[in-house]
């Protein structure tokens, strides 16, 4: 499997986390930043990082752990190696600064690895159009996870 392959899967899988727990984002990048030394990003919209909307710690944290475990799975690896590697410390970063408690954490851990195994189909598809475009915006995830919903590809895990 590809780098590129990994990186929309990982990406694809904050998207759709994303959606599934009910947060909206601008638009998600599987391309390359090495400035910033980003393989890919999902971009919050302004008011989601300003803070004028706020978004529920354990929800962001769904999100956040969704693109580890993603990647895992991808790769046949633990969620453990690959959330400790490189590549993911970002997440680790920002997970961090949710400063959850230990039961929180643990239902958002449980919470990421039934949606990424039960949306794997629709993260495939986003993950292809990422491929394809390189970035989508919310609204073009949006069908692509409402389109996998019309054919029963995937089940809604909002709680």
């Amino acid at each position: 499997m590809t780098i590129d392959r990994i990186t929309a899967l990982h990406e694809a899988a904050h998207a759709v986390a994303a959606i599934r727990v009910g947060l909206v984002f601008d638009h998600v990048s599987a391309v390359p930043d090495l400035d910033l030394e980003l393989d890919g990003e999902l971009h919050w919209t302004d008011l989601h990082s300003s803070g004028a909307v706020e978004m529920s710690p354990e929800s962001v944290a769904v999100v956040l752990l969704a693109g580890p475990v993603a990647e895992a799975r991808a790769l046949r690896r633990s969620v453990d190696y690959v959330f400790a590697d490189d590549p993911a410390a970002d997440d680790r970063e920002s997970l961090a600064s949710l400063a959850l408690e230990e039961e929180t954490f643990i239902a958002a851990s449980r919470q990421a690895l039934e949606l990424v195994e039960s949306e794997w189909s629709t993260i495939e598809r986003v993950a292809n159009a990422l491929q394809n475009e390189r970035k989508l915006a919310f609204e073009q995830v949006l069908d692509i996870v409402m389109e996998c919903d019309s054919r029963g590809a995937s089940n809604d895990l909002r709680s």
